[in-house]
């Protein structure tokens, strides 16, 4: 059932993207880490994660049976650089999807988590493996917390679940494989077709829309270095805009944290 949904969700793709499952696995990005030379582009899901992995080596808190756990994993001969792009890229396809099969709005925090409410409902990882060849093994896993109720403590987002429990009750079992589908099918077409009003400026534009603390003060961490300013936006690299006390600050994305600033 869940491989059906999925296939029907994918479309035109469904041809051409393998989909490996799982009932447990460490992680699916690990997964298709491990499998570096394949050509095809590959949907790993799981329904559960034992080492479920977010950015800066954080874990991801992955139940049983109460989320979406995936990977894309696709080749290209793309500079490593564009990283940012892609993981953007993830995360307009995941709230557009969200979008289209419930009725839930989903805002992005920069630079790859997804808020629903004020609160953290799922966050991505784009790693890559390079091949001998050259070209890379790209990995985009995405973690949402369909259903999820109970986190461990001390998280350094709130988190929440895209669904209440009443909600869940009557959500169908295939769920998960249409969203998954959904998600994957976005994302190709996302990161295949820059052109076309479907690609990089429209992936950015959309990005934007849904771009948390756009406006508001924030700090942002990286290292030992602190920035203090009001959240202008990203610009055409992905990269964050802050407008600090000291001028206009332009922040890549890598080793860098962001949260709303203190009121005080």
């Amino acid at each position: 059932m869940l491989q059906s949904a999925i296939q029907k969700a994918l479309g035109p793709y469904a041809d051409g993207v393998s989909v490996i499952l799982f009932d447990s696995v460490d992680s699916t990005n690990t997964a298709a880490k491990r499998d570096p030379l394949r050509d095809t582009p590959t949907l790993y899901i799981a329904r559960t994660q034992t080492a479920g992995r977010g950015r800066l080596g954080r874990s991801f808190h992955s139940p049983a049976a109460t989320g979406l756990y995936m990977t894309l994993a696709y080749t290209t001969a793309a500079p490593l650089y564009e990283a940012v792009g892609v993981t953007a890229a993830a995360a307009v396809a995941a709230a557009t999807a969200i979008e289209s099969v419930t009725d839930k709005r989903v805002a992005i925090k920069w630079v790859n988590d997804l808020y629903l409410e004020g609160k953290k409902v799922g966050g991505i990882l784009t790693e890559a493996v390079t091949r001998p060849d050259g070209r890379h093994r790209m990995a985009v896993g995405l973690g949402i917390n369909l259903t999820t109720t109970h986190f461990p403590d001390g998280l350094r987002a709130p988190a929440t679940c895209l669904f209440s429990e009443a909600e869940a009750a009557s959500l169908p079992e295939d769920f998960a494989g249409r969203l998954a589908g959904e998600i994957t099918r976005r994302l190709l077409e996302l990161i295949r077709d820059p052109a076309n009003g479907t690609g990089e400026a429209s992936c950015l534009s959309q990005y934007r829309e849904r771009l948390l603390f756009c406006g508001e003060e924030v700090v942002c961490t990286r290292g030992d270095t602190v920035y203090r300013g009001i959240l202008q936006g990203v610009d055409d690299a992905c990269s964050l805009i802050l407008q600090t006390p000291d001028g206009e600050v332009v922040l890549p994305s890598g080793e860098l944290s962001l949260r709303p600033a203190p009121k005080e």
